[in-house]
């Protein structure tokens, strides 16, 4: 976490780093004749680092919270329980 607001016009806003564990395993999209559009290759389990920024810190330090990047990790993916 860092909550540094000294220069938001040059990006410097406060940011959390959060890595999310996923498991789609028991998760099918299907048309609307019942057949799966899920790929033979999805991954089932991974893990996404998104990193949350306000850019309006200083009028709203609660809410302003936005998502600012998403990037698969290339790592073994975690153990979902």
């Amino acid at each position: 976490m860092n909550l540094d607001n000294s220069d938001p016009a040059a990006g410097k806003v406060p940011t959390v780093v959060i890595d999310v564990c996923w498991d789609v395993s028991d998760v099918d999209v299907i048309d609307r004749d019942g057949a799966s559009v899920v790929s033979p290759g999805r991954p089932d389990t991974g893990w996404t680092r998104y990193s949350v920024a306000n850019y309006d810190y200083t009028d709203d330090p609660n809410g302003g919270w936005r998502v600012a990047t998403g990037q698969d990790l290339k790592e073994e993916p975690c153990t979902a329980s």
